[in-house]
């Protein structure tokens, strides 16, 4: 965490790689926010080839009071040790936010509500015991058209949302919609070993306090081949989720924790049930029941086995 600005109160944390035709929505719908406080974007550009970086420029130039420009290069050395591309700017545009909150929107989604982060400050503020605070979001395509206007609630609705709730059951919204305290240690070294940063973020978040929900939607999260999460397959994603929690167990010394060996348990039959469905199921049908029914069939299972 870089040194904090006196009167700054929130910095949201933008990282973005080819997203030409979606950055600029997503920074508007930063920028239109009213609120009573001041906030700062930390805006990490990740030598996109696609004029995503020009469009970055523009708004920094636009916008020097607000916007502060991190231009990476995917030939730093400092990169080394990453197990993926996308760490780097990930951590280190976390590392580069001086805030006493922080918001996360990618750079291919975008807010809904002008008064959204005033709301979730403000809730935050009338609850110190919380480390951080999600609400709900809705889904569009690659064209801006609505898939889901609502995506619902978790496996189980709660007003709290706990660290057992969360090694349970998985994430429970798009990083999107959260916004959380900052802190010295929001991105350890150890994180470049992963190739899911968002899990080990909001774990180490709840080590030091429940996250509280705002039960409306105000934001979109969107759907496209080139996204990190939307565009690869799902039992990809599984096998990933595994090898982060085996890092979060070791690291986060929560190894011994039942609700953490009843989620590790979980996530190794959900990666012998997708991969059968990946044998069984053509691969075009797979995508459309990932993004659709099957969402909401795992949710259920992954309910009913954490149970037992």
């Amino acid at each position: 965490m870089e040194e904090k600005s006196k009167d700054l109160l929130v910095s949201v944390w933008v990282i973005t790689y080819n997203h030409a035709d979606y950055i600029g929505k997503c920074l508007d719908s930063i920028l239109c926010q009213k609120t009573d406080f001041r906030f700062e974007i930390c805006l990490g550009e990740d030598d996109s080839d696609d004029g995503t970086r020009e469009v970055c420029r523009k708004y920094a130039a636009k916008y020097p009071d607000t916007i502060r420009l991190f231009e990476r290069d995917r030939e730093d050395s400092n990169r080394e040790g990453c197990a993926g591309a996308w760490q780097f700017n990930y951590i280190e545009t976390l590392r580069a936010c001086r805030g006493k909150y922080i918001a996360l929107c990618d750079g291919d989604d975008f807010w809904s509500n002008d008064s959204k982060l005033q709301k979730q400050i403000d809730f935050l503020e009338e609850h110190p015991d919380l480390s951080g605070c999600y609400h709900k979001v809705g889904q569009v395509n690659e064209n801006d058209q609505i898939i889901c206007p609502d995506m619902g609630y978790p496996p189980i609705r709660k007003e709290r949302y706990t660290l057992d709730y969360l090694l349970r059951y998985g994430v429970f919204s798009s990083v999107l919609s959260v916004v959380f305290r900052n802190r010295k240690d929001i991105a350890p070294d150890w994180f470049r070993k992963s190739l899911v940063g968002d899990i080990l973020l909001h774990t180490g978040n709840l080590l030091h306090g429940d996250y509280g929900f705002i039960d409306e939607v105000m934001g979109y999260y969107r759907v496209h081949s080139q996204g990190l999460a939307s565009g690869s397959p799902r039992r990809e994603i599984v096998k990933i989720t595994i090898q982060a929690f085996r890092l979060m167990g070791k690291h986060y010394g929560i190894a011994e924790r039942k609700a953490y060996r009843r989620g590790l348990r979980t996530l190794y039959l959900s990666y012998g049930v997708e991969s059968i469905l990946c044998w069984c199921l053509p691969s075009a049908f797979k995508q459309k029941f990932d993004l659709g029914f099957g969402r909401y069939l795992r949710s259920l299972a992954r309910r009913l086995l954490s149970y037992r």
